[in-house]
């Protein structure tokens, strides 16, 4: 009884931090675009998540005071928790030992990624879930020969497969346990019928996206639409080119970081176990280790070298870094085999069992240090930085504006304040072609094309928005393309507005108007990130900020031609972010033209190319200044050969055409 009550307690203890350190900030990333979606009960970006968006739809309704993005987040909280719950019942089946079932789950449960994914609305605690229970049940038939069990992995499957289809990575290591069944795999059909029950949650896209809702990606109202989100074909489908262009050495360097990430997330002890783990299986059951092996490496080392791209910012790293987190989780099925192993090695050097227990709860030490260092970092109840965000976006536009938006972590957040807090219902925000749905302008341009049916068809668009304007004042969160007659862009506070030109203020009442709007700014700097906030993808945020003073910066010099006040900006956008290249390369350039400063502008534009090695203009204006201030050609070939080597291009030639 006393056993029973420690588990449930650890258990409790568990879903108690989860609850707790659940996020009450939409964040950023794909966040905002998930929870809007179900807030909505529309249709995420492809393949559409219907599972996720879904329950996440019955949850936004409960009547419990929390916000939207955690009542949508409980997914998560109760995904991990549940996947928690069958580890320990694996790793008690194999130890026979609740001290080392818990020891196991405590190790996966205070992880920096399993625990980080439990607290945010993203798709991938739920599939940890997914992962755990197949993977569970898989092995349980392997062992039992119970149909029963065969029948449970089909049906969840299927539902895994209408959740995120990285889950087909799985499917070989699980193919392989069941062949190994080889004395009951019973009537094919069955197992097929429990798959394709566990596909009905697709039935939502369908259903949801006739409801026309705000967030409604593909408008997957027809077959052909259906297909195109499920397949991810506006991402170039279902999964990443053989021939991606990317370099084998950096593909090479992104799966080494996978595979140190292992040791990071789990210390050396414990990979060692697990090490001890393979070895065990390699005597008791090889097939067995074949499959748990297999289903490691596949969507571990293999799929992230195959899938590897070009990552030259933390944001992009956080990003791969999600991908790390199924086969972090496979790898935890090794451990207790490894400790099996570990405690029969002491059982036969020791005369007491409880001196054996004593001995092994030096392993404590591992979950004890998680908690100690992850707990700060998954304090996500203590962040606002992504409602912050999206509040300084909106809150301070004039009544009845458009709002054009770009870039996933600012439309997304801005979807989730407008339609889920409903912030602002009178902006209009109006998304890129293809992104999540455009019920405003559809509307407006079928209006118009119905009031002027002669109109080109090519020219709809452009001439709705000049129609719009003429009644809303528009602003982007970009620098748009479109250009009306007689306007200009001009950046206000975090967004772009589009000015008629005879009311472009001078330069002294813009700059008034630049310092009235930042001051009623909440920006994130990147140097007071709280730990918190010390993720891989939220200080896209502190990016985001810095470049609304770059803009500024730069609209002092195209419009005003005065880089001396620019270089104030430059700074400012700096000060917020110090590795945001735009700012070191835009400083680097204005202490060229206000002040001749050779010196400095050249080391600004190396540190804007140390941090965004792909972005060619970069070297160009590098050439440029090495030109211009008569630097020695040691330095300028150097720059021509580092180019030569990272685009295969004739950096001399750019230069010509670029000044031409």
């Amino acid at each position: 009884m006393i056993k029973k009550l420690i588990v449930i307690l650890f258990f409790l203890t568990v879903f108690s931090i989860y609850l707790h350190n659940l996020t009450r900030d939409i964040y950023s990333g794909d966040v905002g675009d998930l929870v809007t979606a179900a807030v909505t009960g529309g249709v995420a970006h492809p393949p559409g998540y219907p599972l996720f968006t879904f329950l996440g739809n019955i949850l936004s309704r409960l009547p419990i005071p929390l916000p939207p993005v955690s009542k949508v987040g409980l997914i998560s909280v109760f995904a991990s928790l549940f996947g928690l719950i069958l580890i320990y019942k694996f790793s008690l089946k194999v130890t026979k030992s609740i001290f080392l079932a818990l020891l196991t789950t405590s190790i996966l449960a205070f992880s920096y990624l399993y625990w980080l994914h439990a607290e945010i609305p993203e798709v991938f605690a739920l599939n940890n879930f997914f992962i755990i229970a197949i993977l569970y049940f898989a092995i349980r038939y392997y062992e039992s020969k119970k149909l029963k069990d065969l029948h449970i992995v089909s049906f969840l499957s299927g539902l895994s497969l209408a959740h995120h289809q990285t889950i087909l990575l799985l499917l070989p290591a699980i193919g392989l346990l069941i062949i190994g069944n080889r004395k009951q795999w019973g009537n094919i059909f069955k197992p097929i019928l429990f798959f394709l029950i566990g596909l009905l949650p697709y039935l939502y896209v369908p259903v949801a996206a006739s409801r026309n809702p705000n967030i409604n990606w593909d408008n997957a109202i027809n077959l052909n639409n259906f297909i195109r989100l499920i397949l991810r074909l506006d991402y170039g489908g279902f999964a990443p080119s053989v021939v991606n262009g990317v370099p084998f050495i950096v593909k090479t360097i992104v799966a080494k970081n996978f595979l140190k990430n292992i040791v990071v997330l789990y210390s050396y002890q414990i990979l060692l176990v697990a090490f001890f783990g393979a070895f065990s299986l390699l005597k008791k059951d090889k097939w067995l280790l074949l499959s748990l092996l297999t289903a490691f490496i596949i969507p571990g080392p293999l799929f992230i070298f195959y899938s590897a791209s070009v990552i030259t910012t933390t944001t992009a790293w956080g990003v791969n870094e999600r991908f790390y987190l199924m086969a972090s989780v496979i790898f935890i099925f090794f451990l207790p085999y490894g400790f099996c192993r570990v405690k029969d090695f002491i059982d036969k050097r020791v005369a007491s069992k409880k001196l054996t227990y004593v001995l092994l709860a030096y392993f404590l030490i591992v979950p004890y240090f998680l908690i100690k260092y992850n707990f700060p970092k998954t304090s996500l109840d203590r962040t606002q930085i992504g409602n912050n965000l999206a509040k300084d976006f909106i809150s301070y536009l004039p009544q009845n504006s458009l709002l054009f938006v770009s870039g996933d972590t600012t439309a997304f957040n801005l979807w989730y304040a407008k339609y889920g807090l409903n912030l602002r219902p009178d902006v209009e925000i109006i998304n890129p072609g293809g992104v999540g749905g455009n019920i405003f302008l559809d509307n407006a341009v079928n209006a118009y094309f119905e009031k002027y049916p002669k109109t080109k068809l090519s020219e709809v668009v452009h001439k709705t928005i000049e129609e719009l304007r003429k009644k809303r004042t528009l602003y982007s969160t970009y620098e748009m393309n479109i250009r009306l007659p007689s306007t200009k862009f001009v950046p206000r506070g975090l967004v772009y507005e589009l000015v008629w030109e005879e009311n472009i203020p001078g330069k002294e009442k813009y700059l008034s108007e630049v310092e009235s709007q930042w001051k009623k700014l909440r920006p994130a700097r990147r140097e007071t990130l709280a730990p918190w906030e010390q993720n891989l993808v939220t200080p896209e945020i502190p990016l985001i900020y810095s470049n609304g003073l770059i803009r500024v910066a730069d609209y002092l010099i195209s419009q005003y031609n005065d880089p001396a006040k620019a270089e104030h900006y430059y700074r400012r956008a700096l000060w917020i972010d110090n590795e945001n290249p735009g700012g070191h390369a835009g400083l680097g350039l204005s202490l060229y033209k206000a002040y001749g400063d050779c010196r400095e502008s050249v080391n600004q534009l190396k540190e804007a190319i140390d941090l965004y090695q792909i972005w060619k203009r970069y070297y160009l204006q590098l050439y440029i200044l090495y030109d211009e201030c008569g630097l020695p050609d040691k330095e300028k070939n150097e720059l021509i050969k580092l180019y030569d080597d990272r685009f295969n291009e004739d950096l001399v030639e750019k230069v010509k055409k670029q000044i031409k």
